[in-house]
């Protein structure tokens, strides 16, 4: 049974307490409170773990590095803002099949949108945090509050709550806050790394930037125009990368992902290749100048438009309620794009 719908507005009354005092900073470190010494428990409080200097205008704490991945994962339209803490002297060695982080590592993702039920200004609900211990990858969730001020730990085996919004433009739409499940079905891929949005193919530009002090050398060439032939293309894989890539690898032993979408066979394993199981629709994956007889297209695009009846499952799968606009325009010229194979 589906988790219910809750107003944002009432989160508020569940979240209304304010953390107490500020966090301590440890000697020769420059981050603060729990990122300083992720094998202490978790906070109750966002304000506590060093994340933030100050919650209210998401500003960085201490040794935090932001960054956007090159090619942003659809999120329903919200806006993110992601952190990045590695401990003093350690680096990111981007020299294996999957980039290795070191332990003490602590990734950010906060959730927000610009207007919700006629609010002011930016409105977060989520803060999602996955840091790696000595014995493995944990996971976090914070919900904020309605005032925008603190957020609170969701517990440690939180299940996925449902909310009903309203965006800028006066739209309802549901909105999920995932479960701990949700977080591992995604992250956890047999043969990679939790971490998505600082990989391979995923290299920010913030952290190439300050390659030096992030790497144990410099990340491998991941541009994308040198694979693709054309314009259309690449901006095609860019779209995969983000929302597909990750799963689709071919290092998953699961049947229906065991094919691989990333850059350099993303072509070879699409255009005009059926699919491999009955499971998630029978059909070819790009049928060259026909992005409706595409299943590609029907997975990610067409099957969560209003009325669908067709056989294909939903792609990507968790955390997608709403149409991705930037998907239905993207794939379809890349199908388009492409010379039926009847073609005199």
């Amino acid at each position: 049974m589906s988790a219910p719908r809750i107003p944002i507005r009432l989160l508020s009354l569940a979240l209304g307490l304010v953390a107490c005092g500020p966090a301590e900073q440890r000697e020769g470190d420059p981050r603060i409170g729990w990122v300083a010494d992720i094998s202490a428990e978790l906070p109750e409080w966002l304000s506590e773990t060093g994340i933030y200097a100050d919650p209210a205008t998401l500003s960085p704490g201490p040794g935090a590095v932001a960054y956007v991945p090159q090619h942003p994962l659809w999120s329903n339209g919200a806006d993110k803002d992601r952190l990045l803490f590695l401990p003093p002297g350690t680096r990111i060695d981007p020299t294996g099949a999957e980039f290795a982080f070191p332990v003490g590592t602590v990734l950010v993702k906060s959730f927000a949108f610009d207007a919700i039920e006629g609010r002011d200004g930016a409105v977060t609900l989520e803060t999602r945090v996955l840091a790696r211990r000595a014995d493995g990858w944990v996971y976090a969730l914070y919900h904020w509050n309605a005032e925008g001020t603190e957020a609170a730990l969701a517990g440690a085996d939180w299940r996925a709550e449902s909310l009903t919004l309203e965006d800028a433009s006066g739209a309802r739409f549901d909105y999920t806050l995932p479960g701990k499940l949700d977080c591992r079905s995604c992250h956890e891929t047999p043969g990679t790394t939790p971490v998505l949005g600082i990989a391979r193919w995923q290299q920010p530009e913030a952290l190439a930037e300050r390659a030096d002090d992030l790497y144990t050398q410099a990340p491998p060439d991941a541009a994308l125009d040198t694979l693709a032939d054309s314009p259309e293309e690449a901006a095609a894989m860019s779209y995969v990368v983000a929302n597909c890539a990750f799963c689709h690898n071919g290092r998953n032993t699961g049947e229906n992902a065991a094919f691989s979408l990333e850059p350099p066979v993303f072509r070879e394993n699409t255009v005009g290749r059926e699919t491999d199981s009955s499971a998630s629709g029978i059909g070819v994956r790009i049928v060259p100048g026909d992005a409706e007889g595409s299943a590609l297209y029907e997975a990610v695009v067409r099957t969560r438009q209003a009325g669908y009846r067709g056989d294909f499952k939903p792609m990507p799968p968790a955390g997608i309620d709403r149409v991705d606009p930037r998907a239905e325009q993207v794939l379809r010229r890349y199908i388009e794009s492409l010379e039926p194979a009847d073609a005199p």
